[in-house]
């Protein structure tokens, strides 16, 4: 699911900042952008996203606000002259032509050092106080959306549970259907043969239990039941994988129905059930 979320957190003067945003994922993958000073608590910030959010691509991107006079650049002069140094051996020995700059060394990892004093060992606890802030912000948005998801949901699941049901009036008739067309047939190709009562009963019973789709009927009844029982009363679980499962077993009922249909009408109203459930499994991969 979709979602937008930010937080803060402050300690004498020194501030940290959270944005997040998730996008649709089947799995969850979630991915840090943090500053130096808070690198320590990737493992801690990555568990509590992971205890909040269970599917989904997040993205959080921390930012670290300083007081001025708590800030301190210090220059790491050792790699610097291993630097001159590496690029004095590419000229003299490698004849490599060019010079270093300032913004090129400058902008060499490790050159520079940040430090911001005692405010540094806050950090950690700081970003994890703002990405909680956070967090309680994006599942507000992503509820609002799940809201209007579930409302769509359960339109479409009312609707499979109208097919279903209309398949299974069809399903009925079609007994009575299938005596009456094969005595039909039969009348048109054994004219003046006279036929075993027993035997053409076997086939009528044998024909019936064929295109029998009951016992589907029945599972797919008991899975839109179930379906929409978790939507319209969530119990607070992340219900996406749930929801994804059930909607396997639907497929593989309808499918079912639809090789032993012996009939348009049936048929048609599987094949209808078959694309509503695909239209609904679309929208269950935005769910957690």
């Amino acid at each position: 699911m979709t979602g937008f979320g930010q937080g803060t957190a402050e300690q004498n003067g020194l501030r940290v900042s959270v944005e997040m945003k998730t996008v649709n994922n089947r799995f969850a993958d979630v991915r840090l952008r943090l500053p130096s000073e808070v690198a320590g608590s990737e493992a801690a910030l990555r568990r509590l996203i992971q205890g909040r959010v269970r599917r989904g691509r997040i993205e959080a991107s921390f930012t670290i606000e300083r007081p001025s006079q708590e800030a301190r650049v210090e220059l790491n002069e050792a790699l610097v002259r291993g630097v001159g140094e590496a690029a004095d051996r590419l000229r003299s020995e490698l004849g490599v032509q060019g010079e270093l700059d300032l913004s090129t060394v400058l902008g060499l990892p490790g050159i520079l050092e940040i430090s911001s004093g005692e405010g540094e060992d806050a950090a950690g606890p700081l970003a994890q106080q703002a990405l909680k802030a956070a967090l309680d912000a994006l599942d507000a948005d992503r509820l609002r959306e799940g809201e209007s998801l579930r409302s769509d949901l359960l339109e479409r699941a009312g609707r499979m549970r109208e097919l279903a049901e209309a398949a299974g009036r069809r399903a009925e008739e079609l007994p009575a259907g299938i005596r009456t067309k094969l005595a039909a047939r039969l009348g048109e190709l054994a004219k003046g043969i006279e036929l075993d009562p027993a035997r053409v009963e076997q086939e009528v019973v044998h024909l019936i239990d064929r295109a029998d789709v009951s016992e589907e009927l029945v599972r797919l009844g008991g899975h839109l039941e179930q379906l929409a029982r978790i939507l319209s009363k969530p119990d607070g679980e992340p219900v996406g994988k749930r929801l994804e499962f059930l909607l396997q077993e639907i497929h593989r009922e309808t499918n079912t129905i639809n090789s032993k249909a012996a009939d348009l009408e049936l048929s048609r109203h599987a094949l209808d059930l078959k694309l509503e459930t695909e239209k609904v499994r679309e929208q269950i991969l935005n769910l957690e």
